[in-house]
């Protein structure tokens, strides 16, 4: 089992983390031949009031962050809508 300490995670922001989980599910398609790939929230009861947008935000700031910090890739986040 892996420690989230070791990754600067608080056990607070494991608990926050869980309680996303506990709301949603994820679909990613993967497009290798063209190197892209998609992610899809959907609410696992589709009756509930939960902001979608919310986890794709905080989604797209962690990957942006982590390929230049860890590859030095550089890019920008587009946003559709």
């Amino acid at each position: 089992m892996i420690n989230p300490s070791m990754f600067g995670v608080s056990p607070k922001q494991m608990e926050d983390a869980q309680e996303v989980g506990r709301h949603l599910g994820m679909q990613i398609i993967k497009h290798r031949k063209e190197g892209r790939l998609e992610v899809k929230f959907f609410l696992l009861n589709p009756s509930e009031n939960y902001d979608l947008g919310e986890p794709v935000d905080r989604l797209c700031d962690q990957l942006a962050w982590g390929f230049s910090t860890m590859f030095g890739v550089k890019g920008k986040i587009v946003n559709v809508e």
